[in-house]
């Protein structure tokens, strides 16, 4: 299998509908299946890619607050991406460029966060993909 290595400088992440943080920096990797398509009677053998498969990577974002935003009250945010020790789904969207755009469900988890200053907290992630990611030529 081939490995696609992307990343980007913007995006964003959303939580049952609300905007959450806005994606500083992120990279995916993701695996390239390539499948034998020789047909009988062929020179040699033939290959073709079938498809993008196992979407995974790290990111960085800042989740926006007001400056009256208390630490718990951040920390009860950061809270909302696990429940109950189980991963919540969030959806995301990776701006790769000006004219292109991965968008999709993730799975967020070793969640890290630096503390607030001045209403922004930093929070870096790894994450994998919770299904298809989906690829758009408009941000």
């Amino acid at each position: 299998m081939a490995e696609v290595f992307i990343k980007g400088v913007d995006g964003y992440i959303y939580l049952n509908g609300n905007t959450q943080a806005r994606i500083t920096n992120w990279s995916m990797t993701m695996d390239a299946p390539i499948e034998d398509v020789t047909d009988f009677g062929s020179n040699g053998q033939e290959f073709e890619h079938t498809g993008l498969a196992n979407f995974s990577g790290t990111l960085s974002a800042e989740m926006l607050r007001d400056s009256t935003a208390t630490t718990q009250e951040l920390d009860n945010v950061m809270q909302q991406f696990a429940v109950g020790g189980t991963l919540a789904k969030s959806t995301i969207r990776f701006i790769e460029s000006s004219l292109s755009a991965w968008k999709g469900t993730i799975l967020i988890n070793n969640i890290g966060k630096d503390a607030p200053a001045q209403g922004i907290q930093k929070v870096t992630a790894n994450w994998v993909s919770n299904g298809r990611l989906a690829w758009s030529s408009a941000t």
